[in-house]
């Protein structure tokens, strides 16, 4: 009876600890060894938001040290805009002050032209008052359902 406790007490440990560390490893950043990044927003261009997307995508850039070049073939890294949501809940035009506040979401594969592989990240840019923030985040693997 003992044996089969432990038994089951080191299974369940062992579940534990692969659920915290699936859980807590660090998602892939194909951003992390490159100095120029071509950007391409494709049939985004003239899109709601595109604007405000490109814009977000150059402050992250210069935050990490990355140039935006024109020419594919002088980047390391390519990022394509593959998705842009503009959530009308999140957009807020306050006359009264002066102020426009809003996020805009967007999926973009980022590739490593180094060794070809290809990532999905996720830039959210907020526009609060005049004053733009921008993240992208790389996904965890099993973040399928974003």
């Amino acid at each position: 009876m003992k044996r089969r406790t432990a038994a089951l007490l080191g299974s369940v440990l062992t579940i534990i600890v692969a659920v915290v560390v699936i859980v807590l490893w660090p998602a892939p950043d194909p951003l992390r060894n490159a100095r120029t990044v071509y950007l391409d927003t494709g049939a985004a261009q003239g899109g709601r938001g595109a604007t405000e997307l490109e814009d977000g995508l150059g402050f992250v850039l210069n935050d990490r040290n990355l140039v935006l070049v024109p020419n594919r073939a002088e980047a390391d890294a390519e990022i394509r805009v593959q998705d842009i949501s503009v959530n009308l809940g999140d957009v807020t035009v306050s006359l009264g002050q002066g102020g426009l506040s809003g996020r805009v979401k967007a999926a973009c594969g980022v590739t490593n032209l180094q060794n070809n592989k290809t990532y999905t990240m996720d830039l959210t840019v907020t526009v609060q008052n005049g004053s733009v923030s921008a993240k992208l985040v790389g996904r965890k693997f099993w973040e399928f359902w974003k």
